[in-house]
């Protein structure tokens, strides 16, 4: 039957690797999500990621403001 299809058993043993990854990372995501619906409480990984992107906002608006300070000295 693989044959008929041209996939052959390593192609479909990398694509049930992938697909079972997949499906664990959409149900981790989906509970989590349902969690936080339910509860009101964030999760570790939630406040983990909500520092890392303040942190990044902090050092894009530091990078701004330099550029910015930058080409107002290369005007005077």
């Amino acid at each position: 039957m693989l044959k008929e299809l041209g996939i052959s058993g390593g192609t479909l043993i990398m694509g049930l690797i992938i697909g079972y990854f997949v499906i664990k990372w959409a149900v981790k995501a989906a509970i989590i999500e349902a969690h936080y619906s339910i509860t009101g409480e964030k999760s570790d990984e939630q406040i983990r990621i909500e520092e890392m992107m303040e942190e990044d906002e902090e050092k894009r608006r530091a990078a701004r403001e330099a550029r910015a300070k930058a080409k107002a000295d290369a005007a005077q």
